[in-house]
């Protein structure tokens, strides 16, 4: 175990409707998401205007992302929730909630910081630093995404859907999803398959399966 909870791991904010949010589990343990929640406060306001419900389980060392339902395909293949309902801008605040309680916040809660926030928030992907293993508790401290994010350029997704901090896990670009071998042992090739899910645009050069 290396968190003790969930918390965001990339944060987009792009052009037109490419929107994401993405949730790192690094607990040691499958997480039920049913617990979980994301709150979106608009333009410094104090109580939330939109309310992502999560569902399902995650896996440790997964991540879980939550896109616009019109955003980029890019992000779109790797998004596990897209909610029609309205997404963040720049200057708006995010909590990560479970059972009522904040485990994570972007931004603070109760602020317009006016176009953007300190260190990055418009027109920008975030990712947090692989040295930060634990979410903001306190919605109301003071915010600046430089001191535990780093800064990619507008429309930047292709690290989307994988996460990894130090001493932790990293989400693999490339695994099997699923599997399936006939138990009569039928050479027939419809009976026997192997499916292997990645990040949009990995190369699969030098990539085998061995049986």
């Amino acid at each position: 175990m290396v968190a003790t909870d969930l918390f965001f791991s990339e944060y987009v904010e792009g052009s037109s409707l490419n929107k994401a949010l993405e949730i790192a589990n690094f607990t040691g343990n499958e997480i039920d998401l049913s617990e979980y929640s994301v709150e979106i406060y608009f333009n410094g306001n104090t109580a939330s205007n939109t309310t992502f419900t999560l569902s399902g389980t995650l896996a440790d060392g997964d991540v879980y992302v939550i896109a616009d339902d019109g955003a980029d395909a890019a992000i779109l293949s790797v998004a596990d929730l897209t909610p029609s309902s309205s997404f963040f801008n720049g200057n708006d605040a995010i909590s990560l909630v479970k059972n009522g309680q904040i485990v994570d916040v972007f931004g603070q809660i109760g602020v317009n910081p006016g176009s953007s926030w300190p260190g990055g928030g418009a027109n920008v992907t975030l990712r947090r630093q692989s040295s930060v293993t634990a979410g903001d508790t306190d919605g109301s401290d003071a915010f600046d995404a430089s001191a535990e994010w780093d800064s990619f350029s507008n429309n930047t997704f292709e690290g989307l859907g994988s996460h990894s901090i130090d001493n932790g896990t990293t989400t693999p670009d490339i695994s099997i999803n699923e599997l399936r071998i006939s138990s009569s042992g039928s050479s027939d090739n419809d009976s026997n398959f192997v499916e292997i899910f990645g990040v949009e645009g990995t190369s699969l050069d030098g990539v085998s399966l061995v049986a």
